[in-house]
């Protein structure tokens, strides 16, 4: 089978290795200079900046990240996070177990329910933070969801439902916490880009598809303004994107309901420190911050993200369209400042970098789950848009690409 990919993003060289693996001739397009999309390294004065994605996992080696790429033989090493993630509260970093202690006597015995049911709990179409609130009705509960769905999510505890975010808890004690790949995500799209080389698939850069072209179904691409045949075209482009390639092939109602998706965005802040900031390589999630949900520090696994001696601090923040960009950098700057009083000694800014529109941090809010199939048999999509309930960031992305490729053996083989 001859298979079109659009798009070198992390979806995008997940299915291509996974259909070159499988015999199937391999052609990957890619518009941008370098493979990887949202999720690879840019070097900026010494430092492995990344591109999108954080460098890091967040279901550990043994997610569905992780076992695609051990399937693949890709050679890469994730480090699981030991502790998985802290919380900063009062000025002190604490386990999970500590911050039980912090809530004062009348909250306790919600809290230890709490605790119990976010194991057990299947919840459902009600926002997360509703849930939160039904079991313990506590300003630090509700902060510390927020900060839990906006480091992962891009967005408010208020803004997604409790099915999907428990469904992600239980996944954590199912995989384990957060990992980091070795060398970053760009360590992750090297080794891709090696599987595909090896089993003959081809990686076109600076290669824009202009069009997908058929009848009924899809016949091929449009690239550079040469066509070229194939049997199955899979997307990494997004949905709005595929829909506009697509033109005609796809009906008129199924192009305007996915033009109405809206994307989750965010600010990720890059900090420069000459010492460590944090003794641990998890997330240390920050309920009291004003706009940052969360903050690691990967080169404690990873040091050669950073020269020799130094240290890569990366921050988190959801991004709300109707506010200042400007502002909202300055108050997670504020933030960080708050949160390690030595900042000013130690760090420096080294780039803020804002996900939204066309770029942003993920093109469908998680919990709204999306099929890979498109109306034309021959057409899937994959990428961030494409995430399983429950399975979130990269660990979405592969569960989707899973997902896609079930699908292609189930109706075209």
């Amino acid at each position: 089978m001859k298979v079109c990919v659009i798009g070198s993003g992390l979806g995008g060289l997940l299915a291509a290795c996974s259909f070159a693996k499988k015999g199937d001739k391999v052609d990957v397009y890619e518009k941008l200079p370098y493979p990887g999309g949202r999720f690879t390294n840019i070097e900026y004065k010494g430092y492995q900046l990344s591109t999108g994605a954080l460098h890091m996992i967040p279901y550990s080696g043994n997610g569905p990240l992780g076992t695609m790429l051990k399937q693949m033989d890709a050679d890469v090493e994730i480090v699981d996070s030991q502790p998985q993630a802290l919380f900063n509260i009062e000025g002190k970093n604490l386990t999970p177990i500590e911050v039980v202690k912090v809530f004062p006597l009348r909250y306790k015995a919600g809290v230890l329910k709490l605790f119990a049911k976010l194991k057990l709990d299947r919840g459902d179409k009600e926002s997360f933070a509703r849930w939160i609130k039904k079991q313990v009705n506590s300003e630090l509960a509700l902060k510390i969801s927020d900060a839990f769905t906006g480091w992962s999510l891009s967005l408010d505890a208020s803004e997604v439902s409790s099915k999907e975010v428990l469904k992600e808890i239980r996944n954590v004690y199912k995989y384990g916490g957060p990992g980091v790949p070795m060398g970053g995500c760009g360590g992750v799209t090297r080794a891709l880009f090696e599987v595909l080389s090896a089993e003959g698939g081809k990686l076109h850069l600076k290669n824009s598809v202009e069009k997908i072209y058929g009848d009924k179904h899809a016949e091929g691409v449009i690239v550079e303004g040469e066509k070229k045949n194939y049997d199955l075209i899979v997307s990494n482009a997004g949905l709005k994107a595929t829909a506009s390639l697509a033109g005609e092939l796809f009906p008129e109602n199924y192009k305007k309901s996915v033009m109405n998706i809206k994307s989750s965005w965010g600010i990720k802040i890059s900090v420069a420190s000459d010492k460590p900031m944090l003794d641990f390589s998890g997330v240390l999630l920050t309920p009291y911050a004003e706009r940052i949900h969360g903050i690691n520090e990967i080169t404690n696994i990873s040091p050669e993200l950073a020269p020799q001696g130094e240290h890569l601090i990366m921050s988190h923040q959801s991004l709300k369209p109707d506010r200042n960009i400007k502002l909202e950098i300055e108050k997670g700057i504020k933030d960080l400042k708050k949160t390690f009083p030595d900042f000013n000694k130690h760090c420096k800014i080294l780039a803020t970098q804002v996900y939204r529109k066309d770029w942003p941090v993920s093109r469908i809010p998680s919990g709204k789950v999306i099929s890979p199939k498109t109306p034309v048999r021959n057409i899937v999509n994959v990428g961030d848009a494409i995430k399983p309930l429950g399975l979130i960031e990269t660990d979405g992305i592969a569960g989707g690409v899973k997902e896609a490729i079930s699908y292609v053996e189930r109706e075209l083989s």
